[in-house]
């Protein structure tokens, strides 16, 4: 979609054409981002679904919170390459899982256990995020 509607290939178009162009173009982008990002493609399901995770929805679970507390301690402790990469590795995987418990419950429409999922998710990917940062910080590349 994105070559038909790049503002490039309006360049010789009126004003309008070239405004339409440059609107539907971002919004191309925009979705195309969306559905390349599984936390975003997820809450996108969501609102699809008339449903919202607002910014200070937290979990109540406290078992995975628990977890959660342990995870940023080992990342607070890890001092070498290594274990920050193993860590970025079981990260990644507990991220997979949610994506698949997600598409689950949403296929089954299971929309309460999917927002528990997404809400899960949002934790794992700040995990991810901060890891990230840290191997980035230390120069730590792959």
């Amino acid at each position: 979609m994105q070559s038909l509607l790049h503002p490039d290939k309006f360049s010789n178009k009126s004003d309008t054409e070239k405004e339409i162009s440059a609107e539907y173009s971002s919004l191309v982008n925009k979705a195309y981002n969306t559905l390349q990002t599984p936390i975003k493609r997820a809450l996108h399901l969501l609102s699809l679904n008339n449903e919202t995770i607002s910014e200070d929805n937290k979990s109540d679970n406290p078992e995975f919170l628990m977890e959660m507390m342990e995870l940023n301690e080992e990342i607070d402790a890890a001092d070498t390459p290594d274990k920050l990469k193993s860590l970025q590795q079981t990260n990644a995987k507990m991220l997979n899982k949610c994506s698949d418990e997600i598409s689950h419950h949403f296929k089954d429409n299971n929309i309460a256990k999917a927002k528990e999922a997404i809400i899960r998710m949002k934790y794992y990917t700040t995990i991810m995020r901060r890891i990230n940062d840290l191997m980035r910080e230390k120069g730590i590349v792959d």
